[in-house]
């Protein structure tokens, strides 16, 4: 699967979730690198920026890269998103899990070892 692919389906997989749990969910319009899509409920709108955590390393472990890439053939950016660009993070991963995690509780910015112990209280546990 391309990468383009695995962020389609990364998306798809918060859609679903939101919509599963009574959200609204929007989808801006245009380009925006910082919010993949806008979820409201009772409570008001959250902006949420979706990654798909791919399986590196020896230990396969789940890593999402947090940042904005762009350019060209000539030249690559790597642009790190501001503390008030989205509200949640949602991370769909290759082992077919997912994570919804503040924003604002995010230390490390560039990028995230999701199966890290102190991000097990993020993890969605799906109904089956």
């Amino acid at each position: 699967m391309q990468n383009k692919q695995k962020g389609e389906k990364a998306e798809l997989k918060a859609m679903s979730f939101f919509v599963e749990n009574g959200y609204k969910v929007y989808l801006p319009w245009g380009v925006n690198p910082d919010v993949d899509l806008v979820a409201e409920n009772q409570d008001g709108l959250i902006r949420i920026q979706v990654k798909y955590a791919g399986s590196y390393g020896v230990n396969g472990k789940c890593v999402a890269a947090l940042r904005v890439m762009g350019g060209n053939q000539s030249f690559h950016t790597a642009k790190k998103y501001s503390d008030d660009a989205f509200d949640y993070l949602f991370i769909y991963t290759a082992k077919d899990e997912q994570y919804l995690i503040p924003w604002r509780e995010l230390v490390n910015r560039s990028s995230v070892n999701i199966e890290a112990p102190k991000y097990l209280s993020y993890k969605i546990v799906m109904q089956g």
